[in-house]
């Protein structure tokens, strides 16, 4: 499966992909994705189970740990927490979308 089409297929976390695609995808060395798995915030689908899978939208997520490590030239030991500050900011964006559905017009976009 090339990059292309994994940028609009793995956005949803019904799909596995693999340790090595996510290395692959995301621009981060498997010893830094690794470390996230051990630090605990990137959760394998089954932390037992080798080789380790992993929900398809953390994909996006990586991807953007990845760039602003070389952005901001952060050391591995500040991965974990750039994952963490990203996640929380997706989550807060869907949050939000959630909520300008329900009440629209309430919320200003912009």
């Amino acid at each position: 499966m090339k990059l292309e089409l994994a940028e609009n297929y793995l956005l949803d976390d019904q799909i596995e992909v693999s340790f090595d695609e996510l290395a692959e995808w995301s621009g981060l060395s498997k010893a830094e994705l690794r470390a996230l798995v051990e630090s605990g915030v990137l959760l394998p689908n089954n932390p037992q189970q080798r080789p380790w899978t992993f929900r398809g939208n953390y994909v996006v997520t990586v991807r953007s740990v990845c760039r602003l490590r070389d952005d901001f030239e952060l050391d591995a030991n500040m991965l974990p927490l750039a994952y963490v500050m990203v996640a929380r900011i997706r989550d807060l964006e869907a949050q939000l979308r959630e909520l300008q559905a329900t009440m629209p017009g309430v919320f200003r976009q912009g």
